[in-house]
């Protein structure tokens, strides 16, 4: 996931905890509650980022996320993702549904 995001998905991870109330459990399980919650929506987030990649462009972003600076990496996903943020507020909004069984 763009690296720019990484605070924002920090407070994203927060809020859906404290939505389902389980901000007052054990420091160490919550800490690990946001572990994973964090990778579970890393992990839906790029696979929509990868989904929406022109296919030629696939193995040109493969290098870039092995060689190149964060700032690089998102530079080549605003140019080459039509509607980037849109596709990423949609898998967020997709997680927090299901996470909150709303």
């Amino acid at each position: 996931m763009p690296q720019n995001n990484s605070n924002s998905l920090g407070e994203f991870v927060k809020d859906l905890i404290r939505s389902r109330g389980l901000d007052n459990l054990d420091y160490e399980i919550v800490v690990q509650l946001k572990a994973d919650l964090r990778d579970r929506v890393e992990s839906r987030v790029n696979a929509a980022i990868l989904a929406n990649l022109p296919p030629e462009k696939v193995e040109y972003f493969e290098k870039l996320l092995d060689q190149s600076s964060t700032e690089e990496v998102q530079s080549f996903c605003q140019r080459n993702i039509y509607g980037l943020d849109e596709i990423i507020a949609n898998e967020l909004a997709k997680f927090r549904a299901t996470y909150l069984n709303v």
